[in-house]
């Protein structure tokens, strides 16, 4: 027995669609299959109103047996969204972007689309130029900016069109300061592992850091020269240009007269480069260089063709995801989420693993 002969057979009439094959079932054969109005029907699929259970259930069960499936842009029209919302980096169009941190932007938004889909949303990557005209073209309720830069033109562009944002990373720029964010708790992350070098035997640790021009590049190098004055050590901070290979700037700081014999990278694309240097320097890893990098998960999957497994200060960046589209969602009803601070986790490898001294 079909569907509709089912559907027919238990409110006792045939809904419009069965007497017009190939037309789209809609909220108007549902109630005309169970003998409801239109807005009774309506309200029980919504989840909305005072319907008894039992009428709700009747309706959703009619629904599923005509195959009834919500029309998005009738829905759109009524509820003023679209159920979409846009993830955008803020220097995702930079050449060292793309080398460098796309891996922390693959699990962010693994993170955030599993988070949409279970809430009824889509997810959708948009260009990080506003000036690409996507953005007219393609209707969103809301955006996630991913580590926003200076005079970021997606923050300015998303305030001129009123258009709700949550942000990964603080924006720098001032007049965004209710723009809820999340991000990941450095201050005590960039403790932990430098604190990590320092207990593992280093006596000088040295960062390598990043020219992006994000509050995530900002932080960590406020935090590092913070350490060492706590530390009582000079900062050595490395950067490599914008164009430039990140192992001539490794090469650079380990060939140093006063060279670390630690040093924590901002991604893991510098902590392959300090691999690089290090052995075309003739220096051993971890006995005379100990390396530490940003990871985007504490997992080791994307780690075995590594040459030397190297200790990571992990950002959960999945999570992260998961938590803006949260925030996202919240704004959109009307909330006021806050900031978010995601905990950071320090996994110890073979990088940072001195062998202990004899004790003979």
């Amino acid at each position: 027995m079909s569907s509709r002969e089912d559907a027919t057979r238990t409110t006792g009439r045939a809904p419009a669609s069965a007497r017009g094959a190939g037309r789209r079932v809609g909220i108007r054969d549902v109630a005309e299959a169970t003998g409801l109005s239109i807005t009774t029907v309506s309200h029980a699929l919504r989840g909305k109103g005072q319907i008894a259970p039992a009428t709700r259930e009747r309706v959703r069960r009619a629904a599923a047996e005509l195959g009834y499936r919500p029309d998005p842009v009738a829905r759109g029209l009524v509820s003023g969204r679209t159920g979409i919302l846009g993830l955008v980096v803020g220097h995702m169009a930079d050449l060292p972007w793309a080398s460098t941190y796309r891996p922390y932007y693959a699990a962010f938004s693994a993170g955030a689309t599993m988070a949409a889909v279970e809430r009824d949303y889509a997810l959708v990557a948009v260009p990080g130029d506003p000036a690409s005209g996507l953005w007219a073209r393609v209707p969103m309720d809301g955006m996630i900016i991913v580590d926003p830069v200076r005079e970021d033109p997606l923050l300015a562009d998303c305030a001129r069109r009123g258009m709700p944002v949550v942000t990964d990373g603080r924006p720098i720029d001032p007049g965004y300061e209710d723009v809820p964010t999340v991000e990941s708790d450095l201050e005590q992350g960039m403790a932990a592992i430098l604190g990590h070098l320092r207990e593992a035997g280093a006596a000088r640790v040295g960062l390598l850091s990043g020219p992006e021009p994000d509050a995530y590049t900002q932080d960590c190098e406020r935090l590092y020269r913070q350490w060492c004055a706590t530390a009582g050590q000079a900062p050595l901070v490395e950067t490599p240009a914008v164009t430039e290979d990140p192992v001539e700037a490794a090469l650079r700081m380990l060939s140093a007269p006063d060279r670390p014999d630690a040093v924590h990278g901002l991604n893991e694309t510098y902590g392959q480069a300090l691999i690089v240097a290090a052995r075309r320097l003739g220096l051993t890893v971890p006995g005379d260089l100990m390396i530490s990098v940003m990871r985007a998960s504490d997992q080791a999957a994307g780690t075995t063709d590594w040459e030397v497994p190297l200790t990571a200060l992990s950002l959960d960046a999945r999570r992260l995801g998961a938590e803006c589209v949260a925030a996202l969602i919240d704004v959109l009803d009307g909330k006021e989420p806050g900031n978010s601070v995601v905990p950071c986790t320090v996994v110890v490898r073979g990088s940072t693993r001195r062998a202990e001294p004899s004790t003979r």
